[in-house]
């Protein structure tokens, strides 16, 4: 019994580390190869693993405004480029690039190189 467990342990253990890896999704699954451009305000940042959001407030040509979800790395990754919490905050005015949601989707995979905050 006590072999069966060990061995048992040891698959599952192997296996979740695969999966873990395997299981990250590609930007091709959610984002175009197409890059577009959006400015808006931000009204909420998300700053937590997996990925960090910034989710801003865009007023259409029509007047009236649409929320987008720009996602970025990680916070190691964040950090890593000298990103912290509060390097863009809800109230910044920000422009931002990156690739553009599938399907007409609201979203950015945000190119953090491109962000910056406007008056």
């Amino acid at each position: 019994m006590k072999r069966t467990f060990v061995c048992a342990a040891s698959i599952l253990a192997v296996g979740v580390g695969w999966t873990s890896v395997q299981a990250h999704h590609a930007l091709s699954a959610n984002y175009t190869e197409e890059v577009g451009e959006v400015e808006g305000v931000v009204v909420e940042v998300f700053w937590a693993n997996p990925h960090v959001h910034y989710y801003i407030e865009v007023t259409e040509a029509d007047g009236s405004t649409r929320l987008w979800d720009l996602e970025s790395s990680n916070l190691n990754g964040m950090a890593s480029a000298g990103w912290s919490r509060d390097t863009i905050q809800v109230g910044d005015r920000i422009r931002a690039s990156g690739q553009l949601g599938r399907e007409g989707r609201p979203r950015l995979a945000l190119d953090r190189d491109s962000v910056e905050v406007v008056e």
